[in-house]
């Protein structure tokens, strides 16, 4: 966990994560990710020079699902915690039948999420993405759109008037499958149908190979987008 809070950190100084008085909403998927967020940000609290609140939000899908371990978690480190009811499982998979359901998907848990953060008083929603996650979008805009994109550390919706921020951007992956398996994160599988059958799993294959291949490429491609300006991914 000292390494993730160590990336946390540097996450929060050079992006400017956290402000004094932020109530902070978690998207609490069950995953790895986001349940390591909730552990990190509680702790990050108590050394942080900047005083803030934590809320946690589950977006129910609406797949068969048993959420009362997360319920726990949160109880466990004083976090309040949300469920929130959907049909965008139904809605998605059966009503619209989507080929390419992920896209859509995204858009209406984001939207449940935002909603049900405002509802709570919250000004700035927190997303568990990790570095591999910023490196893997990067590619996907890459090759399936011909552009150099990838999500933002920080960014602000105008509709919404609140702020979208991803402290553990800088975390790698390795140091959460870690954490999970040390401190027995009680980890949900993914009721998606769709789960490890998208392009995201392709393009995380993808990053393992190039890894085998060329060993340290993960880090220096992260150093080009974090530390390389005049591509203007990450200013």
């Amino acid at each position: 966990m000292k390494t993730i809070l160590g990336c946390i950190r540097r996450a929060d100084e050079r992006f400017g994560l956290i402000a004094d008085g932020d109530c902070i909403c978690i998207g609490l998927s069950g995953g790895k990710d986001s349940l390591a967020m909730v552990q990190a940000l509680s702790l990050y609290r108590r050394f942080s020079k900047r005083a803030y609140e934590l809320r946690a939000v589950t977006v129910d899908l609406g797949f068969p699902a048993d959420y009362s371990a997360l319920a726990d978690f949160c109880a466990a480190w004083q976090v309040p915690y949300t469920l929130v009811p959907t049909q965008i499982g139904p809605i998605v998979f059966e009503s619209r039948q989507e080929k390419n359901p992920c896209s859509l998907c995204a858009n209406m848990r984001r939207g449940a999420l935002n909603s049900a953060a405002k509802s709570l008083g919250c000004n700035k929603v927190a997303l568990g993405h990790n570095r591999e996650d910023a490196l893997e979008t990067l590619l996907l805009s890459w090759l399936y759109e011909g552009r150099l994109h990838t999500f933002q550390p920080k960014s602000y919706l105008d509709r919404r008037e609140i702020t979208v921020i991803r402290p553990m951007v800088l975390v790698p992956e390795k140091e959460l499958l870690h954490v999970s398996r040390s401190l027995t994160l009680p980890v949900l599988t993914s009721p998606c149908p769709a789960a490890g059958r998208t392009k995201r799993q392709d393009i995380k294959n993808l990053m393992r190979e190039l890894n085998r291949q060329i060993p340290g490429a993960t880090e220096r491609m992260m150093h080009g987008l974090v530390e390389t300006e005049q591509y203007g991914l990450w200013d």
